[in-house]
């Protein structure tokens, strides 16, 4: 048996697996609508997505969209469509569904550190957030030291600087 630091994308094997089992327990009374199961079953696809495709930054970055958007639409769904009965199927189905919110924030977070150790940086998040990248180069300006080519056939050298 493979030691646990040694299986390939561990973090998102483990993120998959907690996030299946939430949604499956949490889907199993009658108070979430079909739409409960419809946004956790695009982040389950994402995620395999994510697992399957190592190199792929796309994937996590839209399992990270997609879980964010998740947190909200479980407060709609809890607000609005909280089982009225008692049953036990109902209370522990919702329970779970909390539960489940309660655990988004921490795999979002782990999807961003993966997303982190894919692309090879740190900051991703700040860098998507600040619209810059560490790459531009901004050729508008020129630098002190650059100056134009000198070349007498060229119409270069008698264009006049800006």
């Amino acid at each position: 048996m493979p030691e646990l630091l040694q299986i390939r994308n561990l973090n998102l094997k483990v993120i998959f697996l907690v996030h299946f089992a939430f949604m499956s327990v949490a889907s199993m009374g009658f108070w979430s609508s079909t739409s409960y199961l419809f946004y956790n079953s695009i982040l389950i696809f994402l995620l395999i997505w994510s697992i399957h495709q190592e190199q792929s930054h796309e994937p996590v970055q839209l399992a990270i969209v997609v879980n964010g958007t998740s947190i909200i639409l479980d407060i709609l769904l809890l607000v609005m469509g909280f089982p009225e009965s008692y049953s036990a199927r109902e209370r522990f189905s919702s329970a779970m569904a909390i539960l489940h919110l309660l655990v988004r924030p921490m795999s979002t977070i782990l999807l961003i550190k993966n997303l982190e150790e894919r692309s090879g940086s740190t900051g991703v998040l700040t860098g998507i957030l600040s619209g810059r990248s560490e790459t531009y180069e901004d050729i508008d300006r020129m630098n002190q030291g650059a100056t134009l080519p000198q070349s007498s056939n060229s119409a270069f050298a008698t264009a006049q600087q800006i």
